[in-house]
């Protein structure tokens, strides 16, 4: 199996949005799946799915692992590793949409300090898919999000969803307790129920089931999407390293 991301979905400057891979990935794997983000993913790159050998690995029993390897240069890079996984998420009150937009206008970062400007799901071109949270009165992150009109495969909309998830969990973890530039080590998204492509979803994000703030220069993050009756529909759980400690 093969992934190639295209130029545009990507994330930090120059490099693929996480989200959006691990979700394409993890579709091609065909199960339940945690990835953990090694390199930074090379765009318009034909990228190798291997399965590993589990026999020389520790895994548990009936635990499946997958690389996604980058064999572009002399020795392949290890790009991504999928680990088969039973989906365990830290679970929120649900967000009405008004609060969700409300909680947008407090999105904070302009073209002189967004981490990643040009990410096709939180960045701030007008194509972007607009995933702009901000702090609600109770402290957790908000905002409103439409699936994107490119979204038109089942498997578009899974990989947007999964980004979506991935940016809002993001904004929070780089935001909450004070500015810091730190990137996504390890993202699982579980998808409940079909996304509707004609509805808007409140996203949200808050510290999961970690510590509630840094722990040097780590820390736990959850999101999820709620639907106009306040049902859970995708939530995600991921895990963060800052580039420095403050």
């Amino acid at each position: 199996m093969k992934i190639r991301v295209p130029e545009w979905f990507q994330g930090p400057t120059g490099s693929g949005q996480g989200g959006w891979t691990s979700g394409k990935v993890v579709e091609l794997v065909g199960q339940p799946s945690t990835v953990a983000i090694r390199a930074p993913i090379p765009l318009e790159t034909d990228l190798d799915i291997v399965e590993l050998d589990t026999v020389e690995l520790d895994t548990v029993e009936g635990e499946r692992r997958h690389a996604v390897l980058d064999r572009s240069a002399d020795e392949p890079v290890t790009i991504l590793e999928v680990t088969s996984w039973d989906e365990v998420f830290p679970k929120t009150d649900a967000v009405g949409l008004d609060h969700a937009i409300a909680a947008q206008s407090n999105f904070g970062w302009t073209l002189d300090d967004h981490p990643v400007p040009h990410c096709f799901s939180c960045g701030l071109q007008p194509d972007s898919m607009g995933v702009h949270v901000g702090v609600m009165p109770d402290g957790r992150y908000a905002s409103p999000w439409t699936p994107p009109t490119w979204a038109e495969s089942d498997s578009d909309l899974h990989a947007a969803t999964w980004a979506a998830l991935d940016c809002t969990a993001a904004t929070f973890a780089c935001t909450d307790g004070g500015a810091r530039t730190a990137f996504t080590v390890q993202l699982a998204v579980e998808i409940i129920e079909p996304i509707d492509r004609s509805e808007t979803y409140a996203l949200v994000a808050w510290p999961g089931d970690g510590a509630p703030g840094w722990d040097g220069r780590k820390r736990t993050a959850a999101s999820a999407a709620f639907d106009s009756t306040g049902r859970c529909v995708a939530r995600s759980t991921s895990f963060w390293v800052s580039v420095a400690d403050s």
